[in-house]
């Protein structure tokens, strides 16, 4: 009888600590998207700002951190806790001066913006959808976070579409790896930008050594024109 009390009484205990854990949490959001948010082509930037609320009864040090693993790659991506960070940015923990933001107990804040920036691969408007996904969490229990996934569409439908069905100057053919240029005798040269932002100037005189990726490609052709699009190397 005496075992058998013990034994209730720690799986009581356990029960309760279960239940402690589980209503642990202590952050929430109090502003947030319903779903996708539509962005005209001529804006500066996509921006969206979400609110953050601390609902537990002591201070909270809050980290953020950021997936672009579904962003366009025509698009760069940042976003501002309090402070803001650079491109390419996703982890403010990995950088000299990343910190975390102190929630006060009930604090409510806006300090939270993310960016999409449409035009830094290209230096012009690019169309497309931009999916980032972000987490916030304890810097004492990591385990206590609330995640938000915010879809942003530039430009409309239709010039999406139309985007992704325009035919390119410039093709990639893995066997050889080398650029297919629709008509050479118009080119002046083939730059690729990574999607940091990276610059490889005259790209088609040294192929095999661009590591595969996705960039954004400008051709200068003898008219002084310049033509750009997206291809992937692989």
């Amino acid at each position: 009888m005496k075992s058998f009390s013990h034994i209730g009484f720690c799986l009581i205990m356990a029960l309760c600590l279960f239940h402690s854990e589980t209503q642990a949490q202590s952050l929430e959001f109090t502003k947030i998207p319903s779903g996708p948010v539509n962005f005209d082509l001529d804006v500066d930037v996509a921006k969206i700002n979400l609110r953050v609320k601390n609902v537990s009864s002591t201070p909270v040090k809050v980290w953020v951190t950021m997936d672009t693993s579904q962003m366009s790659p025509s698009h760069r991506a940042y976003f501002c806790w309090e402070q803001c960070y650079s491109f390419g940015v996703v982890d403010a923990r990995n950088i000299a001066g990343g910190k975390p933001l102190t929630l006060k107990p009930g604090q409510d804040t806006n300090a939270f913006t993310a960016y999409v920036d449409h035009y830094a691969v290209f230096n012009e408007p690019k169309a497309g959808t931009s999916t980032l996904s972000f987490d916030f969490f304890n810097e004492e229990d990591p385990s206590d976070r609330i995640s938000a996934t915010l879809v942003f569409n530039v430009g409309t439908a239709t010039r999406v579409h139309e985007s992704s069905e325009s035919k390119p100057m410039v093709s990639w053919n893995p066997i050889s790896r080398q650029f297919l240029i629709s008509d050479s005798s118009l080119n002046k040269g083939l730059d690729l930008y990574s999607i940091n932002g990276t610059l490889i100037k005259n790209a088609e005189s040294t192929p095999g050594l661009i590591p595969n990726g996705i960039y954004g490609y400008v051709i200068h052709l003898q008219s002084g024109e310049t033509m750009r699009g997206i291809i992937s190397v692989y």
